[in-house]
């Protein structure tokens, strides 16, 4: 049976949108009804809402008023952990169940939809969280037991270790990346924001000869030369023997 009084499993439940008086029905339970809870995602959800709250009547997690006061009182786990614990017992109780119900099952003198349970299976072995577990090694009267507590204290300290190093080296690769990314950033944009440079005119090396009078004595001695750049130092030579000139001149 469903309600909105706590989780919000009741939105998953198989009875969800049916008629709630036929959970509620007095005398014998209808075989539909509790096909329908034994088929529910969260038939455990709901007995454990019933048990805390002590819901007195109605059919919750497919089971009676008296076959719930027949379960064990719950121990104190937190909700995910004693609602694992009530669906391995509904899934004890409906084993049983066909089991009893079995054509090769001897008869059994009660009735079927509101019998006593029988024996009901004592709950699984609660588990410890691994600090607990260390500390009852620790002060345990058998010394391999503490010799095995300290060992795997030692592992879980290591891990631990390990765990935080790895994460902190992740977190300085990711912040290397971001930064990288960042500096990239800023240089294009002080590219950009830079004044480009003036181009610099090649500086000419002044000639040390007259080239305009070296060029027509050339055209006049039948020397070919190109009216602009330097002019071949062989006509230079030539121009200089001729004339007898040594000192430098302006191009």
């Amino acid at each position: 049976m469903t309600t909105a009084s706590s989780a919000d499993w009741w939105a998953r439940a198989a009875c969800s949108g049916k008629d709630s008086n036929r959970w509620f029905a007095m005398g014998t339970p209808s075989p539909t009804v509790l096909d329908t809870c034994r088929g529910c995602p969260v038939r455990a959800e709901c007995l454990h809402d019933s048990l805390t709250n002590e819901t007195p009547n109605g059919i919750w997690g497919g089971l009676t008023p008296m076959q719930r006061r027949q379960i064990p009182a719950l121990p104190r786990l937190p909700r995910a952990e004693a609602i694992g614990l009530l669906r391995t017992l509904l899934t004890r109780l409906d084993t049983e169940l066909a089991e009893r119900t079995s054509p090769m099952a001897q008869p059994v003198p009660t009735t079927p939809d509101d019998a006593p349970l029988k024996a009901v299976p004592t709950p699984a072995p609660v588990v410890l969280p691994v600090d607990k577990l260390l500390d009852w090694g620790d002060s345990h009267v058998d010394p391999d037991v503490q010799a095995q507590a300290a060992r795997a204290r030692a592992a879980l300290t290591g891990l631990r270790n390990r765990y935080a190093s790895d994460l902190e080296l992740n977190q300085i690769t990711d912040e290397e990346e971001k930064l990288a990314a960042r500096l990239t950033e800023l240089r294009t944009r002080k590219a950009e924001l830079l004044p480009a440079k003036a181009k610099t005119k090649s500086k000419r090396t002044p000639s040390d000869y007259p080239a305009a009078e070296v060029r027509a004595w050339a055209k006049t001695n039948g020397h070919e030369v190109s009216p602009t750049g330097r002019v071949p130092k062989a006509v230079v030579d030539a121009w200089r023997s001729a004339t007898g000139q040594t000192g430098a001149g302006d191009s």
